[in-house]
């Protein structure tokens, strides 16, 4: 199973179609919860994207943006006409951290000059929503997913993103390591290991992997255990195998890192999601 398949199966992947049609007024975008990710298809129109300390982005062509949550951004339409755009939120749970974008500190724009398939399912969003005939909220969920892993395939073959997971997924010496991390996080993982599957010196490998992923890789590693335990224990786990499953020798160890990494122990964050 490659990494892709194994993010978008393993985890509640959720998508939400919040807004599509014409946008004639700016739209500000800014997400309390730092676990979403943002999709904004602009089909038709030219616009000016911006966000805090940032030059702005004028976009004049159907593209994709690709955002974290926690960039505060704006779409200011330049044409009277306004713009045909929909936006779609992400996430991989409820209040489970989001693999994707929590390492991302700049927006990707994929053009659609070269992307047929993603202005195909984007005129199907279009078309669903316009129609809503029978069966149209099922649709539009699968719809939306689909067009998310589409996107994330885009970036992935343009290297859109400079830094992060997208990033390490496309690096030679990475990619194995990051998919054994991901599909066994039980194993007894450390540094010297780890620089032996990217063929690195254990010097060398631990620089190579902050500057491609944003962070150290023991800081990684217990980043994905916990995405993973918040996952499991959400489907209903007994704490103390969940630790067994994500590479913990007990609850208690599991407890530590959980607490310092979300903020709750784990029976204090199961108990938020069902208040």
């Amino acid at each position: 199973m490659d990494t892709i398949t194994h993010l978008f199966s393993y985890f509640n992947f959720r998508t939400d179609l919040f807004f599509i049609g014409n946008l004639c007024h700016i739209g500000t975008f800014e997400e309390p919860d730092p676990n979403k990710g943002y999709l904004h298809f602009i089909r038709q129109g030219h616009c000016q994207f911006s966000q805090p300390n940032k030059a702005p982005i004028v976009i004049d062509r159907p593209c994709v943006v690709f955002s974290p949550s926690h960039i505060v951004h704006h779409i200011h339409p330049l044409d009277a006409q306004g713009l045909d755009i929909f936006c779609i939120k992400f996430d991989f749970g409820e209040d489970v951290r989001n693999p994707l974008t929590h390492s991302l500190q700049d927006i990707a724009v994929v053009y659609l000059d070269t992307q047929p398939e993603l202005r195909n399912i984007a005129n199907l969003i279009f078309s669903e929503t316009e129609k809503q005939g029978c069966g149209y909220q099922a649709a539009i969920q699968h719809l939306c997913a689909y067009f998310a892993i589409q996107v994330v395939r885009c970036c992935l073959e343009q290297k859109r993103i400079n830094v992060g997971l997208l990033k390490g997924l496309t690096d030679k010496y990475l990619a194995r390591l990051l998919l054994d991390i991901h599909q066994y996080p039980e194993r007894n993982w450390q540094v010297d290991m780890m620089a032996e599957y990217a063929m690195m010196s254990r010097s060398r490998f631990a620089g190579y992997f902050k500057e491609m992923m944003g962070i150290s890789p023991m800081d990684y590693l217990t980043q994905w255990r916990i995405t993973v335990a918040q996952t499991l224990l959400q489907k209903g786990l007994a704490v103390s195998l969940v630790a067994e499953k994500v590479g913990y020798s007990h609850s208690a160890a599991l407890s530590r890192a959980f607490t310092r990494e979300i903020g709750l122990s784990p029976t204090e964050w199961l108990n938020k999601q069902k208040g």
